[in-house]
């Protein structure tokens, strides 16, 4: 234990006992070997600064001791808490938002599964290996990779079984183009409120602290050692034998996509993360020399356009898969109707300036759009009034009005209408979607089509232990990282493109970092 002068009492010391366990990593306890795994949750964090508190071997005056700090309490944070407190670790949460739950709260909890129950009752035939067949085609992902190799092999026992033993259940297993060929995405019965609920349910007496923002990771004696964290009484530091950060994603952070996607035009892109994903807690761990990984990895969506009244806000419907898609070309480049696919997404961030519009006509009128955060309704009319969409009386003049080349917009609304018409076969749609709806009514619409940032699939780098590694690959003394801030887990498990269900990684992640982080802090 690490040498405390406290300016309070400890805390009590969390719950023990544990069946089943499976054995932590030697290099942390001095225990036998073993591994782990990362949600979304809201972020805890403000800066990325850090501090050295004291001199080797001197008294170290804090307000308070813990042997695990987790900061935030998505579902990664509650996850990793479960775990801490089953090693015999006292366990207190940093959450900067006013309740829990992080991003899981507005999610409709979908998981990924490779040999479920419902799958084997389903008559889906799944496994380990067959989702490494599958891995590298909606992914990208190397199947080599070892948390790649780790999730596919954990995610039924660790996540499905565990979360089933808390009373949480799944619908009857789907897909979509990010999941791969096979029925693998089960709904949470009651979505990712539920979800959090049955992770709370485990452990009414947390010590969670809301409305609490962990300002900095204190350093002491060369090792992760305590927070430094406000609320509304003031400033306070709580020293820690380890801290796991689990404070979500970072696509709030403009700079950062940018940078990622410099040829990307923001004025079609829009928020698809949680509001508390600011990446505070990455920029807190980059201070530290954490390495970060596969950062360019983000879960994109194009299934929407701009909201007219909130910036950086979009507004969504599945229309948007009915008519064609041009870029600055005026040519379509992508299947409009894989509308919740990372790869269609990302295609349409790659097109060249960055911009896309859906090209349609009087039949698109109908359509009304859903802002998901506010659940409002916009109509085309509206969009046209606030000058997001645009309309015109024939393709050339919409064609002007967009700044596309109208004799190419108009060879590829023809060659459109002759595949929706059924004359010939679509060169870019999936046979077996529907063909979309011919357009040559006149009027004629553009409608910009949104770039969602959703999901980071990259983020600080961890070992299979949950532990930060630095710039060398060495792990950080003292610190841990789970959820999205770690790229859902470990970072490198996909290719460019993300996956459905990634909550079942945050899981995952969230227990193998409080695990292996309550046997160091017991085990000091």
């Amino acid at each position: 234990m690490i040498l405390w002068l406290l300016a309070a009492c400890d805390p009590t010391p969390g719950d023990s006992a544990s069946p089943d366990r499976r054995p932590v990593d030697s290099s942390v306890t001095g225990d036998t070997a073993d591994s782990g795994d990362t949600g979304d949750t809201a972020d805890s964090v403000d800066s990325g600064d850090s501090a050295d508190t004291g001199d080797s071997g001197d008294p170290w005056v804090v307000d308070e001791a813990v042997d695990v700090v987790i900061i935030g309490a998505g579902v990664a944070g509650l996850s990793a808490a479960i775990e801490a407190r089953e090693a015999g670790a006292s366990v207190v949460i940093l959450e900067r938002e006013p309740e829990a739950g992080g991003a899981a709260m507005w999610a409709g909890g979908l998981m990924m599964f490779s040999g479920s129950p419902e799958q084997a009752s389903a008559g889906i035939v799944d496994s380990p290996e067959q989702l490494a067949a599958e891995w590298p085609d909606f992914t990208g992902g190397d199947v080599t990779d070892p948390w790649f190799q780790f999730f596919a092999e954990n995610n039924v026992a660790m996540v499905h079984d565990w979360l089933e033993g808390f009373g949480v259940s799944w619908t009857v297993p789907g897909g979509d183009p990010s999941s791969g060929v096979t029925d693998r995405v089960e709904e949470v019965e009651g979505e990712g409120e539920a979800l959090v609920q049955a992770l709370l349910d485990q452990q009414p007496d947390l010590d969670l602290r809301l409305a609490s923002t962990a300002e900095e990771l204190l350093v002491h004696d060369g090792r992760v050692a305590g927070v430094r964290w406000t609320d509304a009484s003031g400033e306070h530091t709580l020293g820690a034998d380890a801290v796991i950060v689990a404070t979500g994603g970072f696509l709030r952070d403009l700079d950062r996509v940018r940078a990622l996607f410099p040829e990307l035009d923001d004025t079609q892109l829009a928020y698809g993360s949680f509001v508390g994903a600011d990446g505070a807690g990455l920029t807190m761990l980059e201070g530290l020399g954490a390495r970060t990984q596969n950062l360019q990895a983000i879960g994109f969506y194009a299934h929407g356009t701009l909201d007219p009244d909130t910036a950086l806000s979009e507004v969504v419907t599945l229309d948007m898969s009915s008519a064609p898609w041009v870029n600055l070309s005026a040519e379509r480049f992508v299947d409009e109707s894989g509308v919740n696919s990372f790869i269609v997404g990302r295609t349409r961030v790659n097109q060249p300036g960055g911009l896309a519009w859906l090209v349609a006509d009087r039949h698109f009128e109908a359509t009304r759009f859903l802002n998901p955060a506010t659940g409002r309704f916009r109509s085309l009319e509206e969009l046209v009034n606030a000058g997001i969409a645009l309309r015109a009386d024939d393709l050339d003049a919409l064609a002007g009005s967009v700044g596309l080349d109208a004799t190419t917009l108009g060879t590829t609304v023809a060659e459109w209408n002759d595949s929706a018409d059924g004359r010939v076969t679509d060169p870019y749609r999936d046979p077996a979607a529907d063909p979309g709806v011919p357009v040559r009514d006149a009027p004629f619409y553009a409608v910009p089509v949104a770039a969602s940032a959703a999901k980071a699939f990259g983020g600080v780098d961890v070992d299979l232990q949950g532990r930060v590694l630095d710039t060398d690959g060495n792990p950080i003394p003292g610190v841990y990282a789970a959820g999205e801030v770690s790229g859902m887990a470990g970072g490198s498990m996909v290719g460019d493109y993300g996956f459905t269900g990634s909550l079942t990684a945050v899981v995952l992640g969230g227990r193998v970092a409080g695990e292996n982080a309550g046997a160091e802090a017991v085990g000091r």
